[in-house]
């Protein structure tokens, strides 16, 4: 299995095993299931994202130097998702964000085992998922002690931040924005791991990323993941004939597609239609691109 540098089979997974009950649920609806889902419904309009630092025993800790070269990948990975806007009339702005307590940047959070790749499919896929959701929550309660208590007069149940979702609400109500991101970053550019994105398509768990090493190509797939777009390359799970096929068409019809190709240099990446589609920037696909990516025998709407 190919890993950090192919980045990431086992996200592509992740992404359809997150989402897959509500994605059978789409189709019997003939509904959309990547655009007006979870948190970040679309990528329009104002976004936040807010990057998290996260040291843990098994992972490279976190120096002054690692830090701010990894803030200068994600400013530009979204300066590249920006400009992609931009080329298609698309109206939105991405602010760069991340938690900092007093002089202090990366939280302490220890893996459930000693890689990233290892917490999620040792202890068995299903029970990785939930142990990295209740990493990810813990985490999300420390980054909360950070803000001052919420005295808004406005409501009358105040936001104690305990999990994603409260911290992500936190953030939404500072930001004044639907459409805040959260990435979790790990020191282990230097190992061979994966990063990946979960229940991006869930209406139970608010969506999120963990990123292990400061690429500014797998900063962008991973965001974009959170607006609900597909990983386009071939992985060990895309067993059935048809899948294998379309992925292939996808891949040669899009050589320089963002979801299919992280291996590459960010400036030689750009965003295909069906990606577009998927993240809310267009509202239809041709009849080609639609076959590519459902099948024939579902009716894709307008949006």
């Amino acid at each position: 299995m190919r890993t950090k540098n192919v980045i990431l089979i086992a996200g592509a997974f992740i992404f359809l095993l997150s989402c897959s009950r509500k994605f059978y649920r789409a189709k019997a609806t003939r509904q959309i299931p990547s655009v007006n889902n979870n948190v970040c419904k679309r990528l329009v309009g104002k976004v936040v994202l807010y990057a998290i630092f996260v040291d843990s025993r098994y992972t490279h800790p976190w120096t002054a130097y690692d830090i701010s070269s990894t803030l200068d990948s994600i400013k530009k990975a979204m300066a590249w998702v920006t400009v992609k806007g931009k080329e298609n009339n698309i109206d939105f702005s991405i602010e760069i964000k991340y938690y900092q307590n007093k002089d202090t940047i990366p939280i302490v959070q220890n893996l459930f085992e000693n890689t990233l790749y290892s917490t999620l499919f040792a202890p068995g896929l299903i029970d990785g998922i939930d142990n990295l959701d209740f990493w990810a929550n813990n985490i999300a309660k420390k980054a909360g002690l950070s803000f001052p208590p919420d005295t808004s007069r406005v409501v009358k149940t105040k936001n104690e931040i305990t999990d994603r979702e409260r911290l992500i609400a936190r953030l939404r109500n500072i930001y004044s924005t639907d459409n805040v991101v959260l990435m979790y970053f790990l020191n282990s550019y230097h190992q061979d791991d994966i990063s990946l994105a979960l229940f991006t398509s869930s209406r139970e768990k608010t969506e999120f990323s963990i990123v292990t090493f400061k690429k500014p190509a797998v900063i962008s797939h991973e965001f974009l993941h959170i607006f609900g777009a597909f990983d386009l390359y071939i992985s060990p799970f895309d067993r059935k004939k048809r899948a294998l096929k379309s992925k292939l068409q996808i891949m040669k019809l899009y050589p320089n597609e963002i979801m299919a190709f992280t291996d590459r240099q960010i400036e030689k990446l750009d965003i295909s239609p069906l990606t577009k589609y998927l993240i809310g920037w267009t509202p239809d696909l041709n009849d080609k691109d639609k076959e590519l990516l459902f099948g024939k025998n579902i009716k894709v709407y307008k949006y």
